[in-house]
């Protein structure tokens, strides 16, 4: 049995308008900004991951050490 070619040209042009539209809302390459971690000497972690949840970082940095805060956010 053969398939029809609008069959196979609809289904090809919704494969493309699908995946457009993850990209559009879910975008696989944010930019990642980094920010100095405050009061752990220079260190770079994720100024995103800091913004979601400050208090947890200076409670790191109260209890595990500057270099521990700073691994916690790097990612986010």
């Amino acid at each position: 049995m053969a398939v029809p070619t609008g069959f196979i040209l609809c289904a090809a042009a919704a494969a493309v308008v699908a995946v457009g539209a993850c990209m559009f809302f879910f975008p696989a390459s944010a930019p990642l900004v980094m920010m100095k971690a405050p009061g752990a000497g220079g260190l770079q972690i994720s100024r995103a991951a800091f913004e979601a949840d400050p208090q947890r970082y200076y409670y790191l940095l109260r209890t595990a050490g500057a270099a521990a805060a700073a691994a916690a956010f790097r990612r986010p």
